[in-house]
């Protein structure tokens, strides 16, 4: 388990604490454990774009990939394994959020949708955001049969030949909602290269994730001291 995984939240480590699991960690993750909290919340993850706002604790909220709170001490948890995986906080208004984007979810518009929803329910921009991307698939690993049919949305400077680079797609989907460029950190990592780190369905452990194996980031808005 990797505490505080992103230098990007170092200003804000009063507020929030982010966490992450991989391979070798001990399962079932003990999210609350881990940061401090009695109450969790999951997103089903279905590999779409729905984002959902959250208060209470729920497993699997249901059709969403994203959610959001401004309800501290609540945890918010997304499961990856080669899919990419956001931590979005909004620091003016005190709200963070979670997101699962696999290439599907991005085609769909899944990072579009999470910043719409910060629009219409807090009037957060982008620009007031600052966005953590744990490890996923680099381009070499994310190949496909025929990009172009099977991710239409995705800009051809993004496909060489049959592999995608998701990562670049989907930071140019960021960059172009507002987001500046030195408010999102992403993890070096490749979930395929380093498959002796993490869980991955496409470097070898396809029928262990079809278990239920993932990797795992969470986090949590801190209790305001008084």
């Amino acid at each position: 388990m990797i505490r505080s995984p992103f230098s990007l939240f170092g200003p804000f480590s009063d507020r929030i604490a982010v966490v992450q699991w991989a391979k070798e960690d001990v399962r079932p993750h003990d999210v609350c454990g881990a940061l401090g909290v009695s109450e969790e919340a999951f997103a089903e993850q279905v590999h779409g774009a729905k984002t959902s706002i959250v208060r209470d604790a729920i497993r699997y909220a249901p059709g969403a990939d994203g959610l959001l709170t401004d309800r501290t001490g609540l945890s918010l948890s997304v499961r990856f394994a080669d899919c990419q995986s956001f931590v979005v906080f909004a620091p003016s208004r005190n709200v963070i959020g979670v997101l699962h984007a696999g290439w599907r979810g991005l085609a769909s518009g899944a990072i579009p949708e999470f910043f719409a929803t910060l629009k219409r329910e807090w009037n957060i921009a982008p620009k007031d955001t600052w966005v953590a991307a744990g490890p996923s698939l680099c381009q070499q690993c994310a190949g496909f049969s025929d990009p172009a049919h099977e991710l239409p949305s995705i800009p051809s400077k993004f496909i060489n030949g049959k592999q995608v680079d998701l990562r670049g797609a989907a930071d140019a989907q960021l960059f172009a909602l507002g987001l500046p460029p030195d408010h999102l950190e992403r993890s070096p990592d490749c979930t395929c290269c380093d498959s002796g780190k993490y869980w991955t369905y496409r470097g070898g452990d396809r029928e262990a994730v079809k278990r239920g194996e993932r990797n795992l980031l969470a986090c949590v808005l801190k209790p305001v001291l008084r």
